[in-house]
């Protein structure tokens, strides 16, 4: 495991500044707090003291004595930032997904996006090609990619298929076959898991899934060998699933994450307890299954950051449902709804999991729409917000960030509304404040568009 998965607090503001926020309404990002009128004070980039108003001692003025720059922020909403542990990066250029686009200047450039639509942290999950994710990490970790426009970069390096067999091809993501290790069996499966904890990846990704019957499906025993060796170097494994038999190898392995639900059939009470009782970790990943909708296309944020002519033929293909569906998506979405629902409700520790970067999901719009499938599947929006706030940056090992509270990093969204009246709201972003720096997202804007001409 990397000794410190922190960032340098980004350029363009001294160690004693001190800015605080009055009179906004703030979400915590702990399921259930909401703070009225209140004051939030930060101090070298990290939350000082957060209050109601009326209990913060504040002066005429309405900020506390020591405030520094205040800033007026009534009537609007400040959540924690969006903290994405499960996406693949650099592959998706416009909306299209396709290994020719692979490059660090696209990984850099869904970075950028993902700090637009307000996600702090990106981990891309096991379909790093070359080692150019592990690379850019290293750079923005020592301060030698000193950009106050990228989000914080995770990465579990290549992660693990069943080799291809002359009756079977690979299991590996359409988009990033070349990029995925095809283990022969364990031992080949442990000696690549070394190798990746030598490169001080983030976690370690596998897929036990057979693609539908045209895939080779890896073994139990190398799923086994694959979690034995993550552990020995302090690593967490993260297990692609599709079936809940296959969940049930997963956790015969010894996985600490499901990196999807199970979708055929949905999981039993034997299947939850076995969940309940490790504390396994369950990615939601709803919205890249979900029906082929068009309305969100709409959202001012997207035509912020993509050409008119992108969007219109994005349109076109998801209106003859020509987005690469994997599955009967009308039935399997059906029964996600209900197995968050069943989930939520027994207790599981679900996480939030947009699987950015294929298919419909593109960087910094698809947390949003995981957010609203999650709303839509019966999850209060508070709880949404949690799942991917603090219990995303906790399943990290970035405790220092996803709540608000003192001491925490400061990474604030500042919405224009409240998103437990509508959760969409949370797409109306009035500004950003990353470690205690505001994002001047007008830059940031431009870069992005320059990136795409």
């Amino acid at each position: 495991m990397s000794p410190d998965r922190t960032t340098p607090v980004p350029s363009g503001r001294t160690a004693d500044d001190v800015t605080t926020y009055v009179g906004a309404r703030v979400i915590t990002g702990d399921g259930h707090t909401v703070l009225e009128n209140a004051i939030l004070t930060v101090r070298d980039g990290r939350i000082a003291h957060i209050a109601p108003a009326r209990e913060a001692g504040e002066s005429e003025t309405g900020a506390p004595e020591g405030a520094g720059t205040v800033v007026p922020v009534h009537g609007k909403t400040i959540m924690p930032a969006l903290v994405n542990p499960h996406g693949h990066l650099g592959y998706m250029r416009g909306t299209v997904s396709d290994p020719r686009h692979y490059s660090r200047d696209n990984v850099v450039d869904h970075l950028r996006r993902s700090l637009y639509f307000g996600v702090s942290t990106f981990q891309s999950l096991g379909t790093d090609l070359r080692d150019i994710e592990i690379g850019l990490r290293d750079d923005q970790r020592a301060g030698r990619l000193d950009d106050p426009d990228l989000a914080t970069l995770l990465t579990a390096g290549a992660g693990i298929v069943a080799a291809p067999t002359a009756d079977a091809g690979s299991g590996a993501p359409f988009f990033a076959v070349d990029a995925v290790h095809p283990a022969t069996g364990p031992e080949d499966a442990r000696a690549h898991v070394a190798a990746l904890a030598a490169r001080h990846v983030d976690a370690v990704k596998f897929w036990i899934d057979d693609r539908g019957g045209t895939a080779a499906k890896l073994s139990p025993r190398t799923a086994a060998a694959i979690v034995d060796e993550a552990h020995r170097h302090g690593l967490k494994a993260a297990a692609h699933i599709y079936t809940a038999d296959d969940a049930r190898t997963a956790l015969d392995a010894g996985a600490d994450i499901l990196a999807h639900m199970p979708r055929d059939p949905e999981p039993d009470d034997e299947l939850i307890r076995r969940l309940l009782d490790r504390d396994v970790a369950v990615f939601t990943s709803m919205s890249v299954q979900g029906p082929a909708t068009t309305d969100w296309l709409d959202e001012p944020i997207l035509h912020e950051v993509l050409p008119e002519k992108t969007i219109a033929a994005f349109r076109a293909r998801l209106d003859e449902r020509e987005h690469e569906p994997l599955f009967d998506t009308s039935r399997t979405y059906a029964r996600l709804q209900r197995t968050v629902a069943t989930l939520h409700a027994a207790g599981v520790r679900l996480v939030f999991s947009p699987d950015t970067g294929v298919f419909a999901q593109l960087p910094g719009m698809a947390e949003h729409r995981e957010l609203q499938a999650l709303v839509e599947a019966g999850i209060p929006a508070l709880q949404a917000i949690e799942f991917a706030t603090r219990r995303s940056a906790h399943l990290l090992g970035l405790d220092d960030r996803g709540l608000l509270e003192p001491g925490r990093r400061a990474d604030l969204v500042i919405l224009d509304a409240d998103p437990r009246d509508d959760i969409r709201n949370t797409r109306r972003i009035s500004s950003l404040v990353i470690a205690g720096r505001t994002v001047d997202r007008d830059r940031l804007r431009d870069r992005i568009t320059e990136a795409t001409a």
